[in-house]
């Protein structure tokens, strides 16, 4: 199996389109990089999303953010309980802390140099259905919103297989998670981390901190800048460099507590390129889309069956979510 790194990359065809023993052999190798280092890279995802669909989504995003500061701010995000709009640069700080103090202390010392556009579910379909609305540049990207909405739906579907295959993975059966989650209570963000003089990431700044992820598994769609790091068992960081037409996948905090650690949400930072010219003062633009994918944001999330004795209490997924946001973005 080839690896980026410590990062195992899975060719998730034979799951989407081959036998039933194909299937079952996808989703155990998907279950063992889950397990052991609980991030992967999936190739061969073109049924679902092909290249052509992805290279249009970095197209879109770089629109974005090219876009005038004050039409940007006019969409900015407001709230946890919605975490939909535009949050410029310093805004947010991802981070294992949940204290406000400590929080407010690293934000001074070493921000995150990033800015990102929030995107969730956008139409009403059901009871659940959040309150809260998507904030357009409609006037001045008219595609971009039907785009958006579009890459959001398939991003739902790739997440469902991925889903299918862990639960199929672990004796579950391989459609148990499929009503636990679709409300598709998932949040697509677009980020830009912008050129920056190199000199204030080697002083300690990070173009996004150390941080697990909130939810059950985020699908990140890299450029070619490279920059994410993994940290492997040892507690060191490890580069995953970006491999042509791959999603990296990786386990969130809500879906190692559903399993009760068996699945691993693994730390993991931004920073600069391993591979970049040592010569030049500038970093890199970088842009990537990461879909953050949630379970229904009333179910209940308790250990599940055959995984040992709960370590965790349970917990619903808005709850969890509202407050994991809260602790990290400035008002």
């Amino acid at each position: 199996m080839a690896v980026s790194g410590i990062v195992p990359i899975i060719d998730f065809a034979p799951f989407l389109t081959g036998s039933q023993a194909e299937k079952k052999e996808v989703a155990e190798e998907l279950f063992k990089a889950c397990t052991d280092v609980g991030f992967l890279m999936l190739r061969n995802i073109d049924s679902l999303i092909p290249p052509s669909q992805v290279s249009s989504a970095f197209a879109q995003t770089k629109q974005f953010f090219d876009l005038p500061m004050e039409v940007k701010e006019k969409l900015a995000w407001e709230c946890p309980e919605s975490n939909r709009g535009y949050v410029a640069e310093g805004r947010e700080r991802v981070t294992q802390e949940s204290s406000k103090e400590a929080i407010e202390k690293l934000r001074a010392q070493a921000p995150d140099y990033k800015e990102t556009m929030e995107i969730g579910k956008d139409y009403k379909d059901g009871p659940y259905d959040s309150p809260f609305e998507n904030r357009w540049p409609e006037t001045d990207l008219p595609d971009f919103k039907p785009f958006m909405n579009q890459f959001f739906e398939d991003c739902h579907r790739l997440h469902v297989e991925i889903m299918r295959a862990l639960a199929l993975a672990m004796g579950l059966g391989e459609g148990f998670f499929d009503d636990k989650v679709n409300q598709k209570a998932h949040n697509l963000r677009l980020l830009n981390y912008p050129s920056i003089e190199k000199a204030k990431i080697e002083g300690g700044g990070n173009r996004a901190g150390s941080h697990s992820d909130y939810g059950t598994v985020t699908l990140l769609f890299q450029d070619s800048v490279g920059g994410l790091e993994v940290q492997d068992k040892q507690g060191n960081f490890v580069p995953a460099r970006p491999v042509d037409d791959t999603v990296v996948v990786n386990v969130g905090d809500l879906l190692m507590r559903w399993s009760n650690d068996v699945l691993k949400s693994t730390i993991h930072r931004v920073v600069l390129p391993a591979d970049g010219d040592p010569s030049e003062p500038m970093t890199a633009r970088r842009n990537s889309i990461a879909f953050f994918s949630n379970p229904n944001l009333h179910e209940m999330i308790r250990c599940l069956p055959g995984t040992g004795e709960p370590k965790y209490p349970e917990v619903e997924t808005e709850a969890y979510l509202v407050k994991r946001l809260g602790e990290t973005y400035t008002k």
